[in-house]
């Protein structure tokens, strides 16, 4: 894999933690634009943490309830601002050329704690477990790791939406049918259906409780649970 291609990846991982967390917060699917990709992609070329784009956003989130403004944002960018604010804070409270050393990346912990933070009626639920355990076990660099991941992560929510009852999927089908209507005009005829199946899969995860499977998700950066 050359060195573009694995910065590639490494943007779209760090753009879909960010997109989950900003649909958590908003409360409803949505899919960010081009644009938003962009936002994302210069905050990552940039070196600015995920932890600290979450804690950005849940604050503009809170401000915004507490001024009890309504309606919901439909772009990343209305929360650039306070993102690239929070960053030069922190950047300017580091001595120039004297930062912290980073924590070391330990992917075998992420692992775990994404197999703990897995809900108790997700179908497969127990294949899904050891297919991460044996992922933490493989010694993988944290690149393939993340692969394999999104290859679990599909393989979930596919399995997912073929166990749904017809009442459970004619459910699902109309709330993203509501979003797709909502962006009429917005996408080509050709993207609709991608866009259909991405939303769909948006819906879904909210509604099993599901943690987006990535070494970058706030499940994998959570402590898990001691064995008992």
């Amino acid at each position: 894999m050359s060195d573009d291609e694995s910065d590639g990846l490494d943007d779209h991982a760090y753009f879909l933690a960010i997109e989950d967390h900003f649909v958590r917060l908003r409360g409803a699917p949505l899919l960010l634009s081009p644009a938003d990709w962009q936002v994302a992609r210069r905050w990552h070329r940039q070196g600015i943490p995920l932890e600290l784009v979450r804690r950005a956003l849940e604050e503009v989130f809170a401000k915004r309830r507490e001024r009890g403004i309504k309606g919901r944002f439909a772009s990343l960018r209305y929360c650039a601002p306070a993102v690239e604010a929070a960053w030069v804070e922190l950047s300017e409270l580091a001595a120039p050329g004297v930062r912290g050393e980073a924590e070391p990346f330990d992917a075998a912990a992420r692992l775990a704690a994404l197999a703990a933070a897995l809900p108790a009626g997700l179908p497969g639920r127990e294949e899904l477990a050891a297919g991460l355990a044996a992922l933490a076990q493989a010694e993988l660099e944290p690149q393939a790791v993340e692969e394999r991941l999104a290859e679990l992560d599909r393989q979930a929510l596919d399995r997912a939406l073929a166990a749904l009852a017809a009442a459970e999927r004619a459910a699902l089908d109309a709330a993203v049918g509501k979003v797709i209507a909502a962006l009429a005009g917005r996408l080509a005829a050709a993207d609709v259906e991608l866009a259909r199946g991405r939303l769909a899969r948006q819906v879904l995860r909210e509604r099993l409780g599901l943690p987006m499977l990535s070494l970058f998700s706030p499940e994998a950066l959570a402590p898990a649970p001691p064995d008992r």
